[in-house]
């Protein structure tokens, strides 16, 4: 099962990389601009995020009960790895994608952090650009998927139109019948999913995700994910993609957990979560 590749339409060019990058990517870019984020012990998590993305970074669901409000969707723990880490939750039930309401079929909950229009520069990718993202990834060994979405990370434009569709998720979903952990692909025509792991071997373990993306009609995206046990080292290639739309102005990352709550709510957790931290954004 490990390696599958399934799309529907037009197919894209897919190479499976090997261990090493591609000679492009061997030598040492020079870094145009950079940002970081690194969780802080006794800082407020969410103003050590505004701080590093901007003020209007945070994603958080709305609180809809008075009795929870002091609830932390996001926070710093201690993390016996890493030192610290962003803890994100959320919860079945109660949240839901800030303080929009979807339609009966399509109900959602986010709880993410992004780039957006005055975030600093290097959270911003436009066309021709190259953007390097790096950031540590622990799914809890609790954590429920189904056939619906769940998104870790994803590529998302910012502008007028073509906007919609992602243009690449990490995703936790069941298809076919076996809970994994993939990469999710679009572009006007197609779309993709690639195998990464099994659902139960990504949980538990910090996963060090690393994605260099090139912006064009004609675009590229490396993605690389390995855990620090060692029981994951992937690089996945994708050739010929559309990264930049018509409409588009900037493409910026978001982290976090961003779900479908329709038609198989009930096998998901009440609660769940996951931790992220050392995060690394750079024009290249």
């Amino acid at each position: 099962m490990p390696g599958y590749f399934y799309h529907w339409g037009i197919t894209l060019l897919f190479t499976l990389l090997p261990l090493t990058l591609s000679a492009s990517i061997k030598e040492k870019p020079e870094i145009l601009k950079e940002i970081k984020l690194l969780a802080e012990p006794d800082t407020n998590a969410i103003l050590q995020i505004k701080k590093a993305f901007g003020k209007y970074s945070i994603e958080t669901p709305k609180i809809v009960n008075g009795n929870d409000k002091d609830f932390e969707h996001i926070k710093v723990i201690k993390d016996s790895e890493l030192g610290n880490a962003f803890a994100f939750s959320i919860r079945r039930d109660v949240d839901g994608d800030r303080d929009k309401i979807w339609p009966k079929g399509k109900e959602r909950q986010r709880n993410e952090i992004k780039g957006y229009q005055r975030s600093p520069e290097p959270m911003k990718a436009r066309l021709s650009e190259t953007h390097h993202i790096k950031w540590f990834l622990k799914i809890d060994k609790s954590f429920q998927i189904n056939k619906e979405f769940c998104h870790f990370f994803q590529l998302k434009a910012v502008g007028s139109n073509n906007i919609d569709a992602p243009i690449l998720t990490l995703s936790g979903v069941t298809e076919r019948g076996i809970p994994q952990l993939q990469l999710q692909w679009w572009s006007l025509k197609d779309s993709g999913r690639i195998f990464l792991s099994e659902w139960e071997n990504s949980k538990n373990k910090w996963l060090i995700c690393e994605c260099i993306s090139n912006y064009s009609k004609n675009g590229s995206i490396h993605f690389s994910i390995r855990s620090i046990d060692g029981e994951i080292n992937l690089k996945k290639q994708l050739n010929n993609l559309e990264t930049w739309r018509d409409g588009f102005e900037f493409v910026r990352p978001k982290w976090g957990i961003y779900r479908s709550l329709a038609k198989e709510k009930d096998k998901l957790n009440p609660k769940d979560h996951i931790w992220m931290n050392n995060f690394s954004i750079r024009k290249i």
